[in-house]
């Protein structure tokens, strides 16, 4: 083949690449600009006595619209009740529930409620229409989900897959979880078209009340009425503008040879886990979450040696017997990355997931990954004596018994309850740890495993999506999250962005709304440290 015929094969592919680059780059760029108008407007609140200055109620969310007023849902206000409002920027201010509409047949229908800030200038997003929404449409949620408790919201996209379902909510992919109840739902024009009401257990079963209710009973809402009837009194709603639909999703790329299955045995199971190929200086290197890997660990029939382990990141470096084609430079990342930004996963024996950067940096502290003892010193106690032993926890099976005084842990004296418990958030599930107990005259020493905190599973559709939640999804710093739907086995693998640069590794399923991973440079500097 001459120069001529190559270089018209390379402009013929080049002007067929072109259009669907251009569409999908046109929907990350709507997703951006969306996000960027209508975050400040998007608010968390929970109840508050102006009075006693306390909280009173749990985390809910909301957004703030035309002349200071605030659209949630019915189910998380009490009309005149007072509530703190508080915007991404820091400022906080306070709202007073107005009116909402819960029917007397069935309260969760149809969830509308009306607030309203007193004073001040605040952002607002414009409102738009759910009479004209399409099937497939993609929308964004913005919203403040309660397991995160963080002041920042978290984003995530998904598609509209019923307008109006029977019981009268948009049916959308957008996953919700506690605390997002009564946040935005937006068109990627930045225009509201809902507000979160429900869910079920399926992730993609997500519900939300059409914004033109509260159009329609806006004037009624304004009164601080709990409505077990429609009321009576509605305004008209302008007729809904047909947006142009956006579906044009970038394509994942060829990701072949950068994600494997790794095995081991764990706690005396087998465990499967996911793990990031890379390529270093003729070198074959693994690096995959560490806490799901065990001994005796193989990648099908090739045996794959530890080199190191890091209890901050959760990455463990692993080597394979047998050097391996392609992998990941490891000098190559990702550009920079910012809220909205697509995301791609390769799983090493399914299709690649997609989905979006939801938020970070942020620092998530160890709750349930502090090490597990099971025995607790009363609060504030001073010396340090345990009134609660949990039933069939390690210092149970070690015969620690309520009465005994904490004297030593790990090396450190113990005077009181604070110290034990500064001593034990230092800890992490797996440690051998050495306590030194008085029983009356007698001192015991004792050397017990800690192990994880057990999960308290709440009766709630968001606890029990499939696969649940990673064992060790918290104690990281600097972390991303994303609405990238995994299962636990399923983290260790790679992540990369729309231009296939290497983003960084899936570390956790955190909750139903959230995964977490770590960013590339990140995973670099571990992998360099131990090499």
């Amino acid at each position: 083949m001459d120069r001529f015929h190559r270089l018209f094969i390379a402009l013929a592919l080049l002007v067929s690449w072109i259009p669907q680059r251009t569409a999908a780059q046109g929907l990350q760029a709507a997703i951006e600009k969306t996000i960027a108008k209508v975050t400040p407007a998007c608010v968390r609140l929970w109840g508050f006595d102006t009075l006693q200055q306390v909280r009173t109620s749990a985390q809910f969310s909301a957004v703030v619209v035309k002349d200071n007023y605030i659209l949630t849902a019915a189910h998380v206000i009490i009309p005149g009740n007072t509530y703190k409002v508080m915007f991404p920027d820091g400022r906080e201010t306070i709202a007073i529930a107005l009116g909402k509409i819960e029917l007397a047949d069935d309260k969760t229908v149809p969830d509308v409620a009306l607030m309203k800030i007193l004073k001040g200038n605040w952002p607002q997003v414009e409102i738009g229409s759910s009479a004209a929404l399409q099937k497939q449409q993609p929308c964004l949620s913005i919203a403040y989900p309660e397991s995160l408790n963080l002041g920042q919201p978290t984003v995530r996209l998904g598609k509209v897959t019923d307008p109006l379902n029977g019981r009268g909510f948009i049916h959308s992919t957008c996953l919700m979880e506690p605390g997002d109840s009564g946040g935005p739902l937006f068109d990627l024009a930045g225009q509201l078209i809902g507000l979160h009401s429900a869910i079920e257990v399926p992730e993609a079963d997500n519900y939300d009340v059409p914004v033109d209710l509260y159009q329609k009973y806006w004037v009624a809402l304004q009164q601080p009425v709990v409505y077990h009837n429609w009321p009576e009194t509605v305004s008209n709603i302008k007729p809904a503008k047909v947006l142009p639909v956006l579906t044009d999703r970038p394509k994942p790329g060829n990701y072949d040879g950068t994600c494997v299955k790794l095995s081991s045995r764990l706690d005396a199971k087998a465990q499967m886990v996911m793990g990031a190929v890379f390529s270093y200086k003729g070198q074959t290197l693994i690096v995959s979450k560490s806490s799901l890997i065990g001994n005796a660990v193989m990648m099908g029939k090739t045996t794959v040696s530890i080199i190191a382990r890091d209890l901050n990141t959760d990455l463990v470096l692993l080597r394979p017997a047998a050097k391996l084609t392609g992998g990941i430079e490891l000098e190559e990342t990702g550009s920079g990355m910012q809220t909205g930004d697509f995301l791609f996963a390769p799983l090493a024996d399914t299709s690649t997931v997609c989905g979006i950067i939801s938020g970070g940096p942020l620092d998530l502290p160890k709750t349930n990954s502090t090490g597990f003892l099971g025995a607790t010193p009363m609060h504030n106690s001073s010396p340090a004596k345990i009134y609660f032993v949990r039933a069939g926890s390690p210092a149970a099976l070690n015969q620690v018994k309520t009465g005994d005084v904490i004297t030593m842990l790990n090396g450190a004296p113990i005077t009181d309850a604070d110290g034990f418990a500064d001593v034990m958030s230092k800890t992490w599930p797996g440690d051998t740890t050495k306590i030194k107990i008085k029983r009356g005259a007698e001192e015991i020493e004792k050397t017990i495993v800690l192990t994880y905190l057990p999960d308290i599973i709440h009766d709630h559709p968001a606890e029990h999506f499939a696969g649940g939640k990673s064992r060790r999804r918290d104690g990281f710093q600097h972390i991303y999250t994303s609405d990238l739907i995994l299962r636990p086995w399923q983290c260790g693998g790679p992540v990369f962005d729309t231009q296939h640069h290497f983003c960084g590794i899936n570390i956790a399923r955190y909750s139903r709304v959230n995964s977490l991973f770590i960013k590339a440079a990140d995973v670099r500097q571990f992998v360099l440290k131990h090499l």
